[in-house]
This record gives structure tokens, C-alpha cells and sequence, in this order.
């Protein structure tokens, strides 16, 4: 009976590490801020990039960056729709050119966080599938 109860508490164990996201395996809400930041900081640096954000206000702009990082992250009570997506993109006319420097700036910030590589794989995947909704221009429709 033992041996039973001991197996079900690792499968109980290891059950509620696979269940934990990505988000609260790294540290949720302080890190997801930290990352935001950091990548508000790169995207200033880059002229090409600061453009898409002039008429913004910065603590909207990292309010969406963590928000988008915690979707990324797989936080299960954000939730950003394609339309969602569409929507706050579709008047910046982002070139794939802009995009893939951003995701580039994006994995450098994760990477400083100590992500591992195949979480980073699996959120620059997250990333890969909105990639159409986000570029607009040089992109026929």
C-alpha cells in the first residue's frame, strides 16, 4: 500500500509541475514586468522601432508589453483574441523587417531572465502564429 501512495504523491508531484505555465514557472507578474521594461528600454534605442510607439503613452505601451508577455507566457486568465491582436496592430503598418527585430529583442530580454532555450522555442512560437495579424505593411491582403 505504501509503494501505491508513494507513486500517486510523484505522479501528484509531477502533475503539478507540468500544469504550472510558463508565466508562474519564471515568476509571474514581477517577471513579466522586469521583461517589459527591458524591452520598452531595446525598442527606444532602435529609431525604426521607437516610430510605432511615439503617439502612445510609455505606461500604456509597457501595460500592453506585459500583458502580451504574461499571453505569451501562457498566463491562463489573459487572453488575447486574433481580432484583439488585429485590432491594436492594424494602423502602425509594421514591416516583417521591424517585426523580427523585435522578436529578436524579445528572446535577448527572455534570455537575460535565464529562460531556457525550449521555453523560449515554445514562446517565440506563440509569437510565430500572430505574426501575420501583426504585419501589415509591404504585405498584400
Amino acid at each position: 500500500m505504501l509503494n501505491l501512495m508513494t507513486a500517486f504523491a510523484v505522479f501528484l508531484f509531477v502533475f503539478s509541475l507540468m500544469a504550472k505555465t510558463l508565466f508562474d514557472k519564471y515568476g509571474g507578474v514581477p517577471m513579466a514586468t522586469r521583461v517589459a521594461r527591458d524591452f520598452h528600454e531595446r525598442l527606444m534605442r532602435r529609431p525604426h522601432l521607437r516610430r510605432y510607439f511615439l503617439e502612445i503613452p510609455i505606461d500604456r505601451i509597457i501595460q500592453h508589453h506585459i500583458e502580451y508577455i504574461s499571453y505569451a507566457l501562457g498566463k491562463p486568465t489573459q487572453h488575447y483574441s486574433i481580432e484583439d491582436i488585429r485590432a491594436q496592430h492594424k494602423h502602425c503598418g509594421v514591416t516583417g523587417a521591424s517585426f523580427d527585430l523585435t522578436r529578436e529583442l524579445f528572446v535577448a530580454c527572455l534570455e537575460e531572465e535565464s529562460i531556457t532555450e525550449i521555453d523560449i522555442t515554445h514562446i517565440m512560437e506563440t509569437l510565430r502564429e500572430v505574426r501575420s495579424t501583426i504585419v501589415t505593411k509591404g504585405v498584400e491582403r
